[in-house]
C-alpha cells in the first residue's frame, strides 16, 4: 500500500513539473550587457559657456506637456548664438597660444608650421578660425545664424499654437543679441517687431540685470578658478610638452580647450583640438568653469538672487493677466493683444541668476565643500554646461490642466520651468503634474522672493536710475 502511495506521489510531481517548466525557465536572468551601454564621451557637452547648443537631459521628465495639460503661455530668456570668441577668453587664453603657434611657421610667408608631433601634429596645417580678431570678437558667426534658426524652429514645433501669437521680442543693443533675435524669428510664420532695450529702462533690470547693476563684477571666482587651473593643468603640460616645439603653460592649456569649443561652434563640427584631451581633462575644465560661474553668477554670489528675481516677478505678473487661456471669444478675453509667447535675448550671465533664485542647480553642500580648489567635486549639482551653451535658455511655461472634465471651470493652472528644453522642478514647489508648481504657489514664492531680494537698486548701489551704464559688459 505504501509503495502504491509513493508511486502516485512521484507521478503527481512529474505531471505538475510540466506546468512549472515555463515558470522556471522565465526566472533565468538575462546576460548583462557591457557596462558602457555604447556610451561615448562628448567634450562638447562639458564646456560651460562656449559649446554649440544642445538639449539638456535634465531630470528625465518628459519634455512635452504632462498628460491632461496644455501649455497656454510661455516666456523665455535666450542667450545669443555662437560668437567667434569673447574679448576676455581671447585676450587671456587664446591669443597667447596663437602667438606661440605663429612662431612655428617655416617661413614668414609659409602656410605650414614645423615641430608639432603626435597628438598635436595637426597644428602643422591647422587654420586658425579667429584670424581677424579685430573684426570677429563678440560677433555672431555664420553658423550661429544657422543655429539660431534651428532653435527657433524647435520652439515653433514645441509651441505651434503659441509662437504665432508673438508680436514683439526684446534684445539689448549689442549686435550679437540683435542678430540672434532677427535670425531666430526669421522662421516664425508672422512678422515680429524687435524692440531694443536700453539700460535706462526698468525692463532692462529683468532681462539684463547685471548690466544695470553697478555693484556687479565679473571678478568673483577668479582666484579660486586660478588655483584649480594650476592644479589640473600641470599633468597635461607634462603629457603634451614632448609634442610641442614651444613651451606650454597653464594659459595655453586653457586656450586650447577653449578653442575646442569656439572652433566647433564656428564651423559647425567638432574641432580636432577636442581630441587632444582625455575625458578626465575635459571634466577638470568643466569643473574649473562651474567653480568660476558659481562665485560670479551663482549661489556663491550674494547678488545673484537679487538679479534673478526681477525677471521672475515680471513673468509672474504677466502670466497672472491671462485668466482665460482657453477662451474662444466673449467677455473673458484678457485686456491684452493676445500675445502668449514671449522672447528676450540676453547674455550668458542671466540664466544662472534665474536658476539660482529658484534653486534649480543649487547644492545642499556648503560652498567651501561644494567647490574645493584642489580636486573635482563630482557630486555637485551646479553644472552650467547644461544651461549656458550658445543659445542656452530658461523658460517659464504656464500649464492649464484638467483631468476631470472638458469644463473650463475644472481647469487648474501650474507653472513649469524649462532649461534647454528640459523641465527643471523647483525644489520648493513640485507637487503638480510632471513635477510642476501650482500657479498660486509659484506667485507666492515669487512674492516672498521679492520681499527678501526686491531692493535691486539698493543692493546694486545704483544712485541714478537713468544713468546709461555697463554697456561695455
Amino acid at each position: 500500500m505504501n509503495n502504491m502511495l509513493q508511486i502516485r506521489k512521484i507521478l503527481v510531481y512529474l505531471a505538475l513539473g510540466q506546468f512549472y517548466k515555463p515558470t522556471l525557465s522565465a526566472q533565468i536572468p538575462l546576460y548583462p550587457q557591457s557596462h558602457t551601454q555604447g556610451y561615448e564621451f562628448d567634450p562638447l557637452l562639458h564646456l560651460p559657456g562656449i559649446s554649440p547648443y544642445f538639449d539638456a537631459v535634465g531630470s528625465g521628465l518628459n519634455h512635452g506637456a504632462p498628460q491632461h495639460c496644455e501649455v497656454t503661455a510661455a516666456s523665455y530668456l535666450i542667450r545669443h548664438a555662437a560668437i567667434y570668441a569673447n574679448d576676455g577668453d581671447y585676450e587671456d587664453y587664446i591669443e597667447p597660444f596663437i602667438k606661440k603657434l605663429n612662431t612655428t611657421f617655416s617661413s614668414s610667408l609659409g602656410k605650414s608650421r614645423n615641430g608639432w608631433k603626435g597628438p598635436l601634429s595637426f597644428f602643422d596645417t591647422w587654420a586658425n578660425p579667429i584670424d581677424d580678431p579685430d573684426n570677429q570678437l563678440e560677433i555672431i558667426t555664420p553658423q550661429g545664424i544657422k543655429d539660431s534658426k534651428k532653435v527657433g524652429k524647435h520652439l515653433l514645433s514645441r509651441y505651434p499654437k503659441l509662437v504665432p501669437t508673438t508680436k514683439r521680442i526684446y534684445a539689448d543693443k549689442k549686435s550679437r543679441t540683435q542678430d540672434t533675435a532677427k535670425s531666430f524669428v526669421h522662421v516664425f510664420p508672422q512678422e515680429v517687431e524687435l524692440v531694443a532695450l536700453h539700460s535706462n529702462r526698468s525692463s532692462f533690470h529683468s532681462q539684463n540685470p547685471h548690466k544695470a547693476c553697478k555693484a556687479f563684477s565679473k571678478k568673483p571666482g577668479n582666484d579660486e578658478q586660478g588655483a584649480f587651473i594650476t592644479k589640473y593643468t600641470g599633468p597635461i603640460i607634462a603629457r603634451l610638452q614632448p609634442f610641442s616645439p614651444v613651451n606650454l603653460d597653464e594659459k595655453d592649456i586653457m586656450g586650447l580647450q577653449q578653442l575646442c569649443g569656439y572652433e566647433s561652434a564656428i564651423n559647425g563640427e567638432k574641432s580636432k583640438i577636442c581630441d587632444v584631451f582625455t575625458d578626465g581633462e575635459w571634466m577638470a575644465y568643466e569643473y574649473a568653469w562651474d567653480l568660476k560661474y558659481s562665485y560670479m553668477v551663482g549661489h556663491g554670489n550674494p547678488l545673484s538672487p537679487y538679479l534673478g528675481f526681477p525677471w521672475l516677478n515680471t513673468t509672474s505678473q504677466l502670466m497672472s493677466k491671462f485668466h482665460g487661456p482657453r477662451h474662444t471669444g466673449g467677455d473673458d478675453i484678457p485686456n491684452d493683444d493676445g500675445q502668449r509667447f514671449f522672447l528676450s535675448f540676453t547674455h550668458r550671465e542671466v540664466p544662472p541668476f534665474i536658476a539660482t533664485a529658484l534653486g534649480l542647480f543649487n547644492s545642499s553642500n556648503a560652498l567651501a565643500e561644494e567647490f574645493p580648489t584642489d580636486r573635482i567635486n563630482w557630486a555637485r549639482s551646479w553644472k552650467m554646461a547644461e544651461l549656458i551653451p550658445f543659445l542656452g535658455h530658461v523658460g517659464i511655461e504656464k500649464l492649464t490642466c484638467n483631468s476631470v472634465s472638458f469644463d473650463p471651470e475644472d481647469d487648474k493652472e501650474y507653472i513649469r520651468i524649462i532649461a534647454n528644453s528640459a523641465p527643471r522642478p523647483i525644489p520648493r514647489c513640485q507637487d503638480g503634474p510632471g513635477a510642476s508648481c501650482a500657479f498660486h504657489h509659484f506667485t507666492d514664492l515669487v512674492e516672498r522672493g521679492m520681499e527678501t531680494y526686491g531692493d535691486f537698486d539698493g543692493i546694486c548701489q545704483n544712485h541714478d536710475d537713468n544713468e546709461d551704464r555697463k554697456e561695455d559688459l
